[in-house]
Order: C-alpha cells, then sequence, then structure tokens
C-alpha cells in the first residue's frame, strides 16, 4: 500500500475529463455535506432561544467548527490537520459546489448537514424543533438556489416527541425535501421500543425514504483519531440488526431506509449472520418474523459508499440496486478528484446495467430525483 499522505480537499486538482459514463448514465452522489453559515441559528430561531442555540464558527486556523453549550464538539485531530488552506470552497460556496460537481460529472448531489447534524442531539426538545426548523428552511433555499441539484436530507427532530411526527413531515414536504433523516444513535430513546411505533408508522405512511447518517466518536488516547475513523465508517451492523430482528420493517413495509457513509463491504456479512442467528436461536426470537432477516433489507434497505472494492466484489451479496455511490464532498476521506477513475471502474469491473444503478440510478429510483 502506498504511504504517501493523500492531500486535504483543498489542494487536490480535478484531473481533465478523459472518460465519460455510457449514454443513458445519471451521476448522484448519495451522501455529500454543505457547511452551514456561521449564524445561522442565531439569525432564525425565535428569540427566546438565541442565547441558547449552538454556535457555528471559524477557529484560530479558519476551520469551522460547532459548540453547544460552550464546549466544542470537533475532534482535534481533524481540526489540527484541516486548516482553512485544506478546505474547498465549494464546502460553502453554493457556484463552487456547483462548478466541482462539473468537473467530475456529478448532475445531483443529496447533502447531509456538515456541522448542524448534533442539534437532533440536546437535551432541550424545544430548541432540538427550532433549530431543525432553522436548519430545514435554510437548506430549502440553498436547494432553490441550485436548480434543484442540490438534493439536501432534511433533519426529523421528532424521535423525541413521536406524535409530532405526522405534522412535522408535512412541513418537510412542504419545504421541498425528497429525503430525511434522524439520529443514528440516539442517547435518550430506543428504536425497537413500542413507544416509537407511531415514528415509523408515519415514516412509512409519508413515502420519504429515512437517512441514518454515520457520527463522529470521541475516543481519546494514542491512536484515537484513527480508531474514531475507522470505527465511524463502518458503524452501522448493530442499528440494521436492531431493524431487521425487532419487526419495525416487517410491519412497516413502505419504511424505506438508507445507511450513509458507512461503506457497502459490511452488509453481505451481517445479513449471512443475521440469516444464520435467526435460525440457530429461532426458539428465543421475539418478535418472530414472518421470513428471514435478510428479505427485508433486500425489500426496504440501502447503504451509501465511496470507494470500497471489497464491497463491489460482494456486490451482488447485497444487490447492485441497494448501493449508493457518492463524493463524501467535500471530506478529506472523500474521493474529489478521484471521481471519474473511481466511476469509470464500476464500468470495468460490473455489468454495465449495474454500474449505471449504482452511480445514480439507484439514487433517481430511491428519492424520486
Amino acid at each position: 500500500m502506498n504511504m504517501e499522505p493523500i492531500p486535504f480537499p483543498g489542494e487536490r486538482v480535478i484531473p481533465p475529463i478523459t472518460w465519460r459514463p455510457p449514454a443513458g448514465t445519471r451521476v448522484i452522489s448519495a451522501d455529500d455535506h454543505f457547511q452551514e453559515p456561521e449564524g445561522l441559528f442565531e439569525d432564525r430561531v425565535p428569540a427566546r432561544f438565541r442565547d441558547r442555540v449552538p454556535k457555528i464558527y471559524r477557529d484560530e486556523n479558519g476551520s469551522f467548527q460547532v459548540s453547544i453549550d460552550g464546549v466544542s464538539l470537533s475532534s482535534g485531530g481533524i481540526a489540527k490537520s484541516y486548516n482553512k488552506a485544506k478546505q474547498r470552497q465549494g464546502d460553502w460556496d453554493l457556484q463552487s459546489r456547483l462548478r466541482d460537481m462539473d468537473a467530475e460529472l456529478v448532475e445531483k448531489s443529496v447533502v447531509f448537514p456538515q456541522k448542524a447534524m448534533p442539534v437532533l442531539g440536546m437535551a432541550d426538545k424545544d430548541l432540538v424543533f427550532a433549530c431543525c426548523d432553522a436548519y430545514n428552511e435554510w437548506m430549502s433555499g440553498v436547494q432553490k438556489e441550485s436548480n434543484g441539484r442540490i438534493v439536501p436530507v432534511a433533519l426529523l427532530p421528532t424521535v423525541y416527541r413521536v406524535d409530532a411526527t405526522r405534522d412535522y413531515i408535512a412541513k418537510i414536504k412542504e419545504w421541498g425535501f425528497k429525503a430525511m433523516q434522524i439520529p443514528s444513535a440516539p442517547t435518550t430513546v430506543q428504536y425497537n421500543r413500542s413507544a416509537m411505533e407511531p415514528l415509523w408508522q408515519a415514516i412509512s405512511e409519508s413515502g420519504i425514504p429515512l437517512s441514518l447518517h454515520v457520527r463522529g466518536h470521541t475516543t481519546t488516547g494514542a491512536g484515537a483519531l484513527g480508531s474514531d475513523l475507522t470505527y465511524s465508517f463502518q458503524p452501522f451492523r448493530r442499528l440494521l440488526a436492531t431493524f431487521l430482528f425487532s419487526g419495525i420493517l416487517e410491519r412497516n413495509e413502505g419504511l424505506k431506509l438508507v445507511f450513509s457513509e458507512g461503506g457497502i463491504s459490511w452488509v453481505p456479512s451481517t445479513l449471512y449472520d443475521a440469516d444464520k442467528l435467526y435460525r440457530m436461536y429461532s426458539g428465543g426470537m421475539t418478535p418472530k418474523l414472518a421470513q428471514l432477516p435478510s428479505y427485508y433489507w433486500y425489500r426496504q434497505c440501502y447503504s451509501t459508499f465511496m470507494d470500497d472494492p471489497i464491497g463491489i466484489k460482494l456486490i451482488d451479496d447485497m444487490g447492485a440496486d441497494h448501493a449508493l455511490w457518492s463524493l463524501d464532498y467535500p471530506h478529506p476521506e472523500g474521493i474529489l478528484g478521484n471521481t471519474v477513475a473511481i466511476m469509470k471502474s464500476f464500468f470495468d469491473k460490473l455489468p454495465e446495467d449495474q454500474a449505471k444503478m449504482i452511480v445514480g440510478g439507484n439514487a433517481s429510483r430511491i428519492w424520486g430525483i
């Protein structure tokens, strides 16, 4: 393996296009990010919340950070290595973003928050709702300004107030969203509790796919940055098992789950183990499922990835129609500058129909893009 450091996004050069995908190919990045402006929440929440909102700011290195109740949520290792000069201007500047998309043949980009995701975990749930309103309204405007090339993922705060889900999803639809997300690791609720069922029913009936995005961790000590990042990019085995074995997916056929930024190579082994363990421990499994767990993956679940050659080798075991390719723009672990080469590798290694599904066809179908 080459030990040469990989440049950060701001230092990368996008090479000239020397290859294009076959006619009829749609290229849609299924997991990207866009930086919220400083003052996002202070400028948009009701006055009574303004002294308690998360603060988005630039630190002494010029990097964007976020703090809640005065506590920074940024990884020290990332902050030290990722200053303003190494960031991509398209992180926060829409026109620069669109130019980068053009340079890498990307038609549309499904966009998650950059620093706003932690608001879903704040203790004051009235404040959570106010901040989600502020973010969603702002991001709806970004979508319009981009002429629909940015496809934003709305923050859905109702895991803490499940009875409000239908009303909040109605707001999400009014803002023009095609995608939404909830926390992948909530701290005060358990998704497999019966009290959560109204949430899953409302999401199932809404027709909007539900995203679960990886989140950062805060390991300390030697090797903390590497261990955090390595875990963070394949964290979904337990979460998927919760949705499978609890019967949430079986009971709510319209619920579509998108596991975002966790790669795809974890999926085949998880499905194999889930089916085997269900059969081995069938006497103790509750609830009883009508089908093996993997059935519900193939009916309702998807996963995004960037560069996962092992996952591509195993693509038939998870289903090519369940894999969603992404750039993860503008993160250092993303594939900016190597996008076209990686896309070409799919067409070199896979049947054309599978490659077309992975680079954009699946995203178009799932989100109605």
